[in-house]
């Protein structure tokens, strides 16, 4: 019999970080949720705040097992002030890991939730390594917001670096636990209000479009996330996978072959 693995998700309490808890809470797993806000599920709950180093230090000690798997769901849209946007969607969530992946099992994995919002990293490289290169959690945040001055810019950007951060840290704790990221497109969840107001339906309906005429559901996301932390997916590490049911490769190649 497979033994009842340790989970940890930020973002539990809501949208895509609830559809994940409730996935490994049906596979027998013991769930561990850091969040601002307690979740409605009976699972363990840790009250953390990932703009805040002291806070993210707490709970870590709080934790009173190693944990097997780090799922790190918890992200501010675009519409927030550009600090928290990287305090919370990358430099917080940074730290998270760098504390708690020593304390995990070995064998482990850590899945990011990022975005197709950080689909042309490529195009923004040397402004990303910038922010990875970043010490700490303050210099990484005021480096950030001197870069960026526009809530939707710093949030592209967040998910860039948290795309880009994860293949390097995956070589660091290569052979110790996996790190992956999951790219969602639009998903149905309480935050996709502040996404269209940060980013205009002029740039999300297209996606949509592409995507069959729908946005995506928090289940479907969790699900890529439970493969990525399996045991299925072991030779999968330092990857993005994109889940929006193709439609940010749909218009990348419509607008090349529009040039």
């Amino acid at each position: 019999m497979t033994r009842s693995r340790t989970v940890v998700v930020t973002g539990g309490a809501s949208g895509i970080g609830e559809a994940v808890v409730r996935r490994f809470t049906a596979l027998g797993d013991e769930v561990i949720v850091l969040d601002r806000r307690k979740p409605g599920s009976p699972v363990h709950f840790v009250e953390t705040d990932l703009n805040d180093c002291s806070s993210i230090d707490t709970a870590v000690d709080a934790l009173d097992r190693p944990a097997d798997v780090l799922c790190n769901v918890a992200g501010v849209s675009g519409a927030s002030p550009v600090p928290l946007i990287l305090g919370v969607n990358f430099f917080g969530l940074r730290h998270l890991t760098d504390r708690l992946v020593p304390r995990m099992n070995e064998g482990g994995a850590v899945v990011s939730v990022a975005s197709t919002a950080g689909w042309y990293w490529r195009d923004h490289l040397a402004e990303v390594t910038r922010l990875i290169e970043t010490p700490d959690f303050r210099s990484g945040v005021d480096t950030g917001a001197a870069l960026l001055r526009d809530g939707k810019d710093a949030y592209a950007r967040s998910k860039e670096a948290l795309i880009v951060w994860t293949s390097l840290a995956a070589q660091c704790y290569r052979g110790h636990v996996r790190l992956n990221t999951v790219s969602p497109g639009a998903v149905e969840t309480p935050l996709l209000p502040s996404f269209y107001a940060s980013m205009g339906h002029a740039e999300l309906d297209p996606l949509t479009e592409l995507a069959g005429g729908r946005n995506g559901r928090p289940e479907e996301i969790a699900t890529v996330v439970e493969f990525l932390a399996s045991a299925q997916a072991t030779w999968v590490n330092g990857t993005d996978v994109v889940a929006d049911a193709g439609a940010e490769m749909a218009f990348a190649l419509r607008q090349n072959s529009a040039a």
